[in-house]
């Protein structure tokens, strides 16, 4: 019988096109990266391994957790603690299919496994998200069709719409993991690992269920939901909604996968550790956070940070636990990743990716970070305002005479000022977070009320030839200065 078991198989892939086992990753010297061709696929990848690393070698404590770090496991020690998980780790085990059921129903286009990849089933625009053709995929290796599998049900949507159900983390949650400043995979994989006294902390007793969703299967009877309560570890980061079957050939490359129609139903919350959450003011409910737009560093404090008040959020347990253990006073590299919905619920706009790098003491320094952010999100607030109030300029003087031109303004001026100011701002605050000097807050500060001034020059300059625009654009200019120059003023006193 043919197997491809995830625990002994060559599946993951590195550098110098080359494939490795878990046990050679977590138990050798090599420094070894992470080498697929899409960058959602890769932390997909690096997102697989944690997980299994979590469910199959979590440590007790943190003691353990940094022995593993800082050495390589011993290599019976890995036999001895996979021994237990084999069957349920076969991609081809003929009962337990690795994230799989094993009903046939009806035949699927491999490329809909890949989200984003166009496919012939398709009626929807916003499937060819970053392919053109339909046939671009007829076959790949088991390995990264797993990698798809895993991705589609833990960060993905439904496979169909409403007939078929949205993962334990709903429609496209982001995912925050960290890369190790040393750029070690094996040390990059024991950064995002939780030991159990933490982990029993935030997520309860383990002592529930957690036979995986292909073994026992979930809820699809709405009278008998799952309680998210009694989710175990193991169940809750391999959770499969879907009913799913990879076709397989004879040289074990998947060609196509079959699905069958099916709504899971679950009562309330699981916190996945790779992910932050957000709750709403007067409500007893979180939710997991997912990217809202193409500007990803709009949501970062999210992304670092906590908040605890009404209407606040929490960052992903990695990120805290790492701040807390293994990165205290260090750097940190926090790779970010998702996708971006389109106007329905289940389309896809595109996908984000971005590394965001911060030098040691960011995160004693939160105020200072929080303060920085806000002042880069009103300064594009402040210009969006400057350019609106251009169009409402010319409303008032000019009667029905303006409208026309303040429509100009809403539908075209304002969207291509917004893209151009947060265009040029996400480099910048790269560039910011990087080299932060924590004496300089005010400085940077700055150079994004001036990026607002030059985006607002940049978007108005070719229409002051119009003296009716010309004295709307200067009115927007002083607004814009009077209001950028309070907004640096009220940073001088807090920072006083």
């Amino acid at each position: 019988m043919p197997e491809y078991n995830l625990l002994t198989e060559k599946w993951i892939p590195v550098q110098d096109n080359q494939k490795i086992t878990l046990r050679t990753l977590l138990c050798s010297q090599g420094k070894y990266s992470l080498a697929l061709n899409r960058d959602d696929m890769e932390l997909a990848c690096l997102q697989m391994i944690i997980c299994m690393v979590q469910v199959i070698f979590m440590p007790n404590n943190f003691n353990l957790l940094e022995a593993f770090y800082n050495n390589p496991m011993d290599g019976e020690n890995y036999d001895k603690g996979v021994s237990h998980f084999q069957d349920w780790f076969d991609v081809l085990h003929p009962k337990y299919p690795f994230m799989q059921t094993i009903n046939k129903k009806k035949e699927t286009s491999l490329q809909k496994l890949f989200i984003g990849l166009p496919e012939k089933s398709s009626t929807s625009g916003s499937s060819n998200a970053h392919f053109n053709r339909v046939d671009e995929l007829k076959e790949i290796d088991l390995g990264r069709a797993t990698i798809a599998l895993f991705q589609q049900a833990t960060n993905g949507f439904s496979l169909g719409g409403r007939a078929f159900t949205k993962g334990l983390k709903g429609s496209m949650p982001i995912t925050t993991l960290i890369y190790d400043e040393s750029q070690n995979l094996r040390k990059t994989v024991w950064c995002n690992i939780l030991d159990k006294k933490l982990l029993e902390q935030h997520i309860g007793n383990q002592d529930v269920e957690n036979k995986p969703s292909w073994v026992k299967p979930i809820a699809f009877n709405k009278n008998r939901p799952e309680y998210a309560h009694k989710i175990g570890l193991l169940r809750g980061l391999f959770y499969q909604p879907a009913k799913v079957k990879l076709e397989v050939n004879e040289q074990r490359k998947a060609t196509g996968f079959f699905k069958e129609p099916g709504l899971s139903y679950i009562e309330g919350f699981w916190r996945h550790p790779h992910t932050p959450i957000g709750w709403k003011k007067n409500e007893n409910k979180h939710y997991y956070i997912s990217v809202n737009e193409k500007y990803l560093w709009k949501q970062m404090l999210s992304l670092l940070y906590t908040v605890s008040d009404q209407e606040g959020y929490s960052r992903a347990l990695v990120v805290d636990h790492y701040v807390n253990g293994i990165g205290r006073g260090k750097s940190i590299n926090l790779s970010v990743g998702g996708y971006i919905k389109g106007k329905s619920t289940e389309s896809l706009a595109g996908r984000k990716h971005e590394i965001y790098s911060l030098k040691s003491g960011w995160s004693e320094k939160q105020g200072e970070i929080i303060e920085l952010v806000k002042c880069a999100l009103k300064a594009g607030k402040l210009l969006n305002d400057s350019i609106y109030s251009i169009g409402k300029n010319l409303k008032s003087e000019y009667s029905n005479q303006g409208k026309e031109g303040s429509n100009f303004i809403k539908k075209q001026l304002q969207p291509l000022t917004k893209q151009i100011y947060f265009n040029n701002s996400e480099s910048l605050i790269h560039e910011t977070l990087r080299n932060l000097d924590f004496n300089k807050i005010q400085a940077y500060k700055k150079q994004f009320c001036s990026l607002a001034k030059n985006t607002f020059k940049e978007t108005t300059q070719s229409y002051e030839h119009d003296p009716k625009l010309l004295k709307a654009i200067e009115y927007g200019r002083k607004y814009l200065n009077r209001k950028l120059n309070t907004l640096l003023v009220e940073g001088r006193r807090n920072a006083a």
